[in-house]
């Protein structure tokens, strides 16, 4: 006679865990078309300012060499 095994159990796949409460939350913020569009804006202030400064030393410079 033949060992019968217990039927087992069909596993469901498991969902996608979702983030929940705050995680998701920020996630949406800034992912938001206005964050972004803030995000780009900073960035090209920040280049200006970098380019600004490159040319406020070397005008620094070029007075300096001046006043020897």
């Amino acid at each position: 006679m033949a060992i019968k095994k217990k039927p087992v159990a069909k596993r469901k796949p498991a969902a996608k865990k979702r983030m929940g409460g705050i995680a998701s939350y920020v996630r949406s913020i800034f992912n938001s078309p206005g964050v972004k569009k803030v995000a780009t804006t900073i960035k090209s202030l920040e280049a200006k300012l970098k380019a600004a400064k490159k040319k406020k030393a070397a005008a620094v410079k070029i007075a300096r060499k001046k006043m020897k």
